[in-house]
């Protein structure tokens, strides 16, 4: 286990480097937290709200979730990819763990992520957002956050290892993703939606991610936003991982 873990990380590192190289990829990943905010929080929060401070409070966390988990996507793409060119051949032939590049792959995605959500954090302190507890508060609802992607980058790498190629797990993963995100109460309150709606905001565990991050980094915390979230993350653990290893010593012998 101990040998699979420090060769991920190096296969991490090798996943990260071509960054370098690619400033586009780099760039896109920067400025789509830009992007998610001036949409939902300057076009629809301040024009829903009428009070753009508001919005703010109300909206970044929901922005910073929808961001992390829609970067998740990006581990079953990259995996997906990785097996079309041929390059999880090429790791079948070197003297590693077989787990090592679906392990380094995910770690490396991670990393991506904590950049993104860190630029999430600075492009809302731009627009007007302050944490309104403390900042240890702050960096615990932010490390239930990356949990719960941490978490759901398993599935997706599932979907990316089953799928027959980068066009369908695109496409599988959106699927899933959008009516979660978007169907919850990251960026509206449930309370003037329809019956049916918002029995599906209250179910929803995006909406409860949501409120956890807002409570930790806001205020008016709910235990049960917490302990949801947590407990959404260890089923998505228990589910997946087994799931995307027996998924990918299938794709790779």
């Amino acid at each position: 286990m101990t040998t699979a873990v420090s060769q991920g990380l190096t296969l991490a590192w090798r996943s990260l480097v071509p960054l370098k190289n690619s400033p586009g990829q780099l760039v896109g990943m920067l400025i789509q937290p830009v992007f998610m905010i001036v949409v939902f929080v300057y076009l629809f929060g301040g024009a829903a709200s009428g009070n753009r401070d508001e919005a703010v409070l109300y909206m970044l966390p929901g922005v910073l979730v929808q961001v992390s988990l829609m970067a998740t996507i990006g581990t079953g793409l990259n995996l997906a990819t990785d097996i079309g060119n041929g390059v999880f051949d090429r790791f079948r032939t070197m003297p590693i763990a077989r787990s090592a590049p679906l392990v380094g792959r995910i770690l490396a995605d991670l990393f991506t992520m904590l950049i993104t959500m860190a630029m999430s954090v600075l492009v809302g302190y731009g627009v007007g957002f302050r944490v309104q507890t403390d900042p240890l508060s702050a960096l615990a609802g932010l490390a239930v956050v990356l949990l719960f992607t941490a978490a759901l980058s398993w599935a997706s790498a599932w979907i990316g290892l089953v799928a027959k190629n980068v066009t369908a797990m695109q496409g599988m993963s959106t699927a899933v993703l959008l009516p979660l995100t978007l169907g919850s109460s990251a960026f509206i309150p449930s309370t003037n939606m329809p019956g049916w709606l918002q029995w599906w905001m209250g179910v929803n565990p995006v909406s409860h991610l949501a409120g956890a991050l807002r409570g930790f980094m806001v205020g008016n915390l709910h235990a049960a936003d917490v302990w949801i979230s947590l407990g959404g993350a260890a089923a998505l653990f228990a589910v997946f991982v087994p799931l995307a290893l027996r998924a990918y010593n299938r794709r790779v012998r």
